[in-house]
């Protein structure tokens, strides 16, 4: 099963898109209006045609049918143009070597840092300070300000993207592994240590007292798989992963939009369900009672007991899973493939 963007990579990609969207705008007016503005016919030439080609790319950003490498690509490649025409016009004396060539030449490293591979973003820096350090060699008089200064400049976006892009590789490598220590590897769900820290971090968030009834409650179902040793000694443990693989997309399907769903330990999962009513739960395990009694996805049948419990009825995490795990040994007693519906608000031994 492919595994989604999270809501937060959606959105970077969201604002990034916006980002483009703007300086590419910011580019087409600026080049329009020095087109209106410029003294000879060959600037008039230059900065029409990279009105155009910026256009082009800011109408295929605005259709959303270009992808982010190819945004990627040709951003790439207009830099590589857009460099080689300017070290050309500034060659020719079309333009001083002033501040605003040295910032608008700027713009190429900002753009081959920010797309290309490191290696070769560092390439075409190196070339790019060449060239200009051979055209204010040879002025007359000789220009080495400007010189010094785009090469201090290019030291300083490769550097800056050196460390930025370090620091993005242990902020995903640390977000990796924290992902994967909340998360079992088998079926994709959450794993005990996550489910059972909401649990906690909802308890301990007061919902019990004068305040629960200003907030969304929740219940648990916990689910076990009948005979489901049965599964792997007869069909093996392939065909057994296979089946808990299923189970867990079926309690995908279930789930509602903020439910949480994990699997428990072994042939275990829990569901945890915001609700504030218990019928709520009783009528969530008949659903998934009833799915997987009608989808097998051509593996072996497979049925589930359930034991429900709702904050409710509990104190604390303790409890809440011990009332569960009680009514999921009923459900079990009681002939398997069923949810345990009882009224019971204690446990025996709670008095």
């Amino acid at each position: 099963m492919p595994v989604e963007d999270p809501p937060e990579r959606h959105l970077d990609r969201v604002r990034l898109r916006g980002y483009i969207v703007i300086c590419l705008s910011g580019v087409v007016a600026f080049s329009a209006l020095t087109v209106l503005s410029s003294s000879t016919e060959i600037q008039r030439y230059i900065y029409a045609a990279s009105a155009a080609g910026n256009l082009l790319l800011l109408l295929g950003v605005l259709t959303s049918r270009i992808r982010a490498q190819q945004v990627d690509t040709i951003l790439g490649w207009g830099a590589d143009i857009g460099a080689a025409v300017t070290v050309w016009a500034v060659s020719r004396n079309l333009g001083p070597m002033s501040g605003q060539t040295v910032a608008f030449f700027g713009i190429f490293l900002v753009v081959w840092f920010g797309v290309l591979p490191l290696r070769t973003a560092s390439v075409r820096a190196a070339l790019l300070v060449g060239a200009v350090a051979v055209i204010g060699a040879v002025r007359s008089p000789p220009e080495p300000v400007p010189v010094i200064v785009f090469a201090l400049l290019a030291l300083l976006v490769g550097q800056m993207t050196a460390s930025g892009r370090v620091i993005r590789h242990e902020a995903s490598e640390k977000a990796h592994y924290a992902n994967l220590a909340m998360t079992d590897m088998l079926t994709g769900l959450l794993n005990r240590r996550a489910l059972h820290g909401a649990m906690n971090a909802y308890y301990a968030g007061g919902t019990r007292g004068a305040g629960r009834t200003q907030r969304t409650q929740l219940g648990i179902l916990l689910l076990d798989l009948d005979h489901f040793k049965n599964i792997n000694d007869s069909y093996g443990h392939d065909v057994g992963d296979s089946v808990l693989q299923h189970v867990a997309g079926v309690l995908r399907a279930c789930a509602g939009p903020d439910d949480q769903v994990a699997r428990w330990g072994g042939e275990e999962f829990l569901m945890l369900v915001i609700t504030d009513e218990r019928a709520d739960l009783e009528r969530r395990a008949t659903q998934i009672i009833a799915t997987l009694r009608a989808i097998h996805s051509g593996l072996p049948p497979v049925t589930v007991s359930i034991g429900i419990a709702h904050v409710s009825e509990a104190k604390d995490v303790d409890n809440l899973l011990r009332l569960a795990d009680r009514r999921l040994y009923r459900a079990k007693r009681s002939g398997r493939d069923r949810v345990n519906k009882d009224t019971l608000i204690r446990l025996p031994d709670e008095g």
